[in-house]
Formats: structure tokens, sequence, C-alpha cells
């Protein structure tokens, strides 16, 4: 029985898809100003490309909005019947998101990858016996 049960109702914009992706690209790019980004991969739904369609009047509106503000960023992904993230928010502050994984449908997932800040340090790369032995005793006998 569905008595008592929530019912949701929405209403799909394309304009306003198009406005909150400008929006998150942005973001994006202002959350990892200083960043190296090596590349990106893009889930898109289906129902928002990648050709001009009822929903989004633009050829691959997505794709094009992260090219735009991410011009020297190669970035590869395809086109799906429901895309797999965290739940999205319109008009989220903190585009990194994180959390219980669900499928959405008519949304855009994107991955970016960072390189890692890495901690500059000498490393004694010698594992001649007497280096090993050493590090034994000074690092783990130590407690």
């Amino acid at each position: 029985s569905l008595e008592g049960a929530e019912v949701d109702f929405f209403y799909l914009n394309g304009e306003a898809c198009c406005e909150d992706m400008d929006l998150t690209v942005r973001k994006l790019r202002e959350q990892t100003q200083g960043e190296e980004i090596l590349g990106a991969i893009m889930f898109s739904c289906n129902g928002r490309g990648p050709e001009r369609g009822g929903l989004i009047p633009e050829v691959m509106a997505d794709a094009t909005r992260f090219a735009k503000v991410f011009p020297d960023v190669p970035c590869l992904g395809f086109y799906a019947g429901g895309e797999i993230g965290p739940v999205a928010l319109a008009g989220n502050r903190n585009v990194f998101r994180k959390g219980r994984a669900t499928v959405q449908g008519f949304t855009a997932v994107f991955c970016l990858f960072i390189v890692p800040a890495v901690e500059r340090r000498d490393y004694n790369l010698d594992d001649c016996p007497d280096s090993v032995q050493a590090y034994v005793r000074d690092r783990l006998l130590l407690s």
C-alpha cells in the first residue's frame, strides 16, 4: 500500500541545468586554483546530450562548459542512463562531494585527477645491510 507515502514532483529545466553547470565548473576552477590537474572524466546523463535535444538545446553542453573553464585539461567520458555518485545538489557551494553513492538521473558527474602535494624530504636510498640495520634500529626498535 502507498498510503502515507510521500511523492516529490519536479520539473526539469534545461536552462537551469546549464546555469548550474556553469556555476559548478566555475566553483570547481576556484577550488582547484594552484593545483596541477592531469585530466578529468565526465559521466553525463544521456538526457543532457550529446546531441541538441528536448532538455538542453546545445550539442555536448556539459563537456563544452567544462572545456571553456578548463581549456588545457583533457576530459573523456560518456553519456549514461544513470550516473553514480554522491547526491547531487543544485547550487552546492562545495563542489567536492563525498558520501553515500546513489544512482541519479539528469546529472553530470566529474572526476578530476589532481597531482597530490608531496612533502619534500631527503631520503637515504642506500639499501646496503648496514643502512637497513641502522634504519631498523633507529625507527622500529625505539618504543
